[in-house]
């Protein structure tokens, strides 16, 4: 049987403001990293669609993104830049389930990372027995490096 929390649907489908932090909208979703769940505040990208650009499928710069938090404070995640605007970047990443998330985020929280943070990240996150597979002959210089960034 599937629960489904009817206030959280009205409110993502009203699409108000939150109160308490203006520009972000009530619209909320939730993930978890590293076994913990976070949720976070979709921004709103301030910005018309004509003005968004995109970076070419495939070649998505990879990127350190501190994301809102509903209750307050922010969560840096890996993740990489799809799209932007004047002022926000769309980032997506991945969660401990691998699922995907998408959020447009204030261009000032992103940064570019390295391929070789990237690449200890990826190490870092993924089950132990299946390193190989997924790092193949990229595997980190330094696998011993333990990253973990929150704010």
């Amino acid at each position: 049987m599937v629960k489904i929390d009817v206030e959280a649907v009205g409110r993502m489908l009203a699409g108000g403001k939150h109160k308490d932090r203006p520009g972000y909208h009530l619209v909320m979703a939730s993930f978890t990293l590293d076994g913990e769940t976070f949720e976070y505040l979709k921004p709103d990208p301030g910005h018309q669609a004509e003005e968004t650009k995109s970076w070419e499928y495939g070649n998505y710069p990879k990127v350190l993104a501190s994301l809102p938090l509903a209750a307050g404070g922010t969560v840096s995640v890996y993740a990489v830049a799809e799209r932007w605007n004047p002022s926000h970047i769309l980032v997506s990443w991945a969660d401990d389930g691998r699922h995907s998330h998408w959020a447009w985020i204030p261009a000032g929280n992103v940064e570019r990372v390295t391929d070789s943070d990237w690449d200890i990240e990826e190490y870092r996150r993924s089950p132990e027995h299946l390193r190989g597979i997924r790092g193949g002959n990229r595997l980190p210089d330094s696998c011993h490096h333990e990253r973990i960034v929150r704010d």
